[in-house]
């Protein structure tokens, strides 16, 4: 039976990007099984985020290790913020442990630094864990084609120490048995609260609008692609723009506004920057097709999407790109609509089918809700993960 679960991360929390849904997701489903999760933050928190240094998210608790103050310098945080950062982490576990015991503590990070930091210290406290996975190693995320030699050592020996791994996809899997060691894995290729979405219903709008929603750094959604097959049927539907919702780069936001501005679009994509945690359901629901464009990289073959569990639950038209593992989990014209990458006119194919197709593509929309409310629904996919613990560490 597990009973407590902790999990250090260093990505903002509550409220955040892609990283931070999933773990609130994580979190949020543990605690609807019966289990307390502990959740604490070593990113040192920044002062002016809207949430506390400590409290608790839909029943998860949740501890900021260290409060970085903005004005000081770059060397002050280097060489004081983070060592305190760390070493307050490990003290909030090792006093939450001498209180009630973790069954495992999840590891969301893959920095070989942190890993050969907290890994063998955990193990010393007699504490168990586990390694969350949800993309290749950071150089060949940042589309490098593979890991520096003291990564891998690094790795290989924080691996002697970690009891099993929780990864996206089965090519993390492989890349983690062959390249470091194998260990017992679980797959959990997305997880999303669903009690978001309830109650929510398309609404009218003022103005219609296709959707894209995410970071809009282009090496990885190829936003531009969407764009482009936009441009291509935009004049057949003078009644529907396209909003980009995310926080680019100032590099990408150029070459982003570039595109608009080149293809004669400034009143037509709107680049709509951040959007509240609390607003997602409501925004995606409304749209006439949401949208994104992967290309072929291998940060695509080791991830898959979270946002497009949080359109499927939508009960609105998706366009994806056939990268990765998406294909094993949805098909093109069952509960998506699926092109292959950087191919802005057959992109541009599928919005016009589904804006022609209403009450198809209507239901196309409600399998894809089907499906996410069964196959990534935080409670069901948490319920799975739980029987991975419990037979993986009673066999320790």
């Amino acid at each position: 039976m597990i009973n407590k679960i902790g999990i250090l991360c260093t990505y903002s929390f509550p409220e955040g990007m892609a990283p931070t849904i999933r773990i609130l997701s994580y979190g949020q489903g543990l605690v609807d099984n019966g289990c307390k999760v502990e959740v604490v933050i070593f990113q040192p928190k920044v002062d002016n985020n809207s949430y506390p240094l400590k409290g608790y998210a839909g029943g998860v608790k949740y501890t900021y290790a260290h409060q970085r103050d903005n004005n000081k310098s770059k060397l002050h945080k280097l060489f004081i913020d983070r060592p305190k950062s760390l070493i307050n982490a490990l003290n909030i576990i090792k006093l939450s442990n001498s209180k009630d015991k973790f069954d495992c503590v999840l590891l969301s990070f893959d920095h070989p630094i942190y890993l050969l930091f907290f890994v063998p210290i955990l193990r010393m406290m007699g504490i168990n864990t586990g390694f969350i996975g949800d993309e290749f190693p950071e150089p060949i995320r940042q589309l490098k084609s593979s890991i520096p030699l003291y990564f891998k050592l690094i790795y290989k020996f924080v691996n002697l120490f970690i009891s099993f791994r929780v990864l996206m996809t089965e090519a993390l899997k492989n890349f983690y048995d062959e390249k470091v060691c194998k260990k017992p894995t679980h797959i959990l290729c997305s997880i999303l609260n669903i009690n978001r979405f309830e109650g929510i219903k398309k609404q009218m709008v003022a103005q219609k609008y296709m959707c894209y929603m995410g970071n809009m750094m282009l090496a990885k959604d190829n936003v531009d692609n969407i764009i482009r097959a936009f441009k291509r049927i935009c004049d057949d539907f003078p009644d529907i723009d396209l909003y980009l919702y995310g926080t680019p780069s100032e590099k990408d936001k150029k070459i982003v506004e570039g595109v608009i501005s080149d293809l004669g679009l400034v009143n037509r994509v709107f680049i709509k920057g951040r959007i509240d945690y609390n607003l997602v359901p409501q925004t995606l629901a409304n749209a006439e097709i949401l949208v994104t464009s992967q290309p072929v990289t291998k940060r695509a073959a080791g991830g898959f999407p979270t946002k497009l569990a949080e359109y499927m639950m939508s009960k609105t038209p998706t366009i994806v790109t056939n990268v990765g593992e998406i294909h094993c989990y949805v098909q093109d014209g069952d509960t998506v609509y699926m092109v292959e990458p950087c191919d802005d006119l057959g992109y541009a194919k599928k919005m016009r089918y589904i804006l022609t197709h209403k009450e198809e593509s209507k239901e196309v929309a409600r399998r894809a809700y089907d499906y996410a409310i069964n196959h990534f629904g935080s409670k069901e996919v948490t319920k799975k993960l739980i029987s991975f613990l419990s037979e993986t560490l009673a066999n320790k």
